[in-house]
């Protein structure tokens, strides 16, 4: 195991303040996307690499993690095969061309400053039956409308408004994004957190919008997703 250390940006200290939770959770709707016969996987934001051991127990794949915050860094080193520790929008990869069943994004391209980009100059590592996982944060949920019907838009340290989020995007514009920078998408499904008090206010917001003319046939479901995990393989 390898980790190529290299200085990092001033942003990185928001990293800091973060909970360490922050860097130990898996998404198991993410995981549950990956082929079991997978030999070689990339993950982009690999945190302490708990997802990628999960996945390598699942698989017996070669798994790579880049990650940008040093501490959760040396953590993945052991339990992934190679740790590149650095920021993928300036890093020059070391890997050959259509080298990855799966380049995984879990919770990684809202923190990037152009996500698109990154998709782009990516696309040639990924195999041609291969293809690229990502969670997304839905910046549509039901949650943000109350905020923002309140004169609020807070930062935190975690969730929809993570103050080290650059991009928010609904299901729309993740679509765009994939098509854009040449994907296709092929699954998509949502994780979705609602209550009584959000399923009340999902009622009203759908009334006002049908009363406004405004055409949105799938904003209930939408507004009760906290996130999309997305399947997209190249065109």
């Amino acid at each position: 195991m390898e980790i190529n250390k290299r200085s990092l940006a001033d942003s990185m200290k928001e990293y800091q303040l973060k909970d360490k939770e922050y860097y130990k959770g898996i998404n198991w709707q993410l995981f549950d996307l990956v082929e079991p016969l997978a030999k070689t996987i990339l993950e982009v934001g690999c945190a302490e690499g708990l997802f990628g051991a999960a996945v390598k127990e699942k698989t017996n794949c070669s798994y790579y993690g880049i990650e940008s915050y040093p501490p959760a860094a040396e953590k993945a080193a052991h339990h992934i095969d190679k740790v590149i520790t650095g920021d993928i929008e300036t890093l020059k990869l070391p890997f050959q061309k259509n080298t990855f069943d799966h380049i995984i994004f879990g919770d990684v391209l809202e923190h990037l400053k152009d996500p698109w980009t990154i998709l782009v100059n990516i696309k040639p590592y990924v195999k041609e039956t291969g293809s690229i996982l990502a969670s997304i944060p839905n910046i549509g949920h039901i949650s943000i409308f109350e905020s923002l019907l309140s004169g609020k838009w807070t930062y935190t340290q975690a969730g929809l408004l993570d103050k080290t989020h650059f991009r928010f995007f609904t299901l729309q514009e993740m679509k765009k994004m994939f098509h854009e920078t040449g994907y296709k998408v092929s699954h998509i499904e949502s994780i979705s957190y609602t209550t009584h008090y959000y399923e009340k206010m999902i009622s009203k917001l759908a009334h006002i919008k049908a009363n406004m003319g405004i055409h949105h046939a799938s904003f209930e479901e939408e507004a009760r997703a906290y996130q999309y995990v997305i399947k997209a393989q190249k065109r």
